[in-house]
């Protein structure tokens, strides 16, 4: 009775492990996505500021309602990238509290409401990046039409 008792502790120490395991790689790229799109999104606005100073490009009509377009939806991107780390900062938080208050034996509603606010924290995250994802996409597609509207001269249509 004994072994099972040991099998059934040890088989909970390892998904408890590869539990905190995989929850760190999931903070890890969080972080890497936050970098990632942080910088290209910074790399897309440098590369709108450029085409201003162009001289041969053609700001006209169209072109410059999607510049414009563009250039908001790589602030939009800037803007999340904060938000997701203003967000991930109150989760850790919360959940900091939430280990605090049972180590301390405090009230079992403090735990749940803290609980109930981490899970809320987390998914508001995670409908964020798939936000700032969408909307990196179509900066970066907007990008594109852009650099084509304003050189199209040059590139002969």
């Amino acid at each position: 009775m004994d072994t099972q008792h040991e099998s059934g502790e040890n088989e909970q120490s390892r998904l408890t492990e590869r539990f905190v395991r995989w929850q760190d790689n999931l903070r890890q790229s969080l972080s890497s996505h936050v970098t990632l799109i942080v910088s290209w999104s910074a790399g897309g606005l440098a590369f709108c500021g450029a085409l201003l100073n162009s001289d041969h490009a053609r700001f006209e009509g169209i072109t410059t309602w999607v510049f414009l377009v563009t250039a908001a939806l790589f602030i939009l991107c800037l803007l999340l990238s904060l938000f997701i780390s203003c967000n991930r900062l109150q989760d850790t938080r919360a959940t900091v509290k939430i280990l605090k208050t049972r180590k301390n034996r405090g009230s079992e509603e403090t735990i749940n409401e803290l609980q109930k606010l981490t899970d809320l924290l987390g998914k508001t995250t995670w409908c964020a990046v798939c936000f700032q994802l969408w909307i990196f996409a179509f900066a970066s597609f907007s990008l594109l039409i852009t650099v084509f509207l304003a050189f199209k001269d040059r590139l002969g249509y």
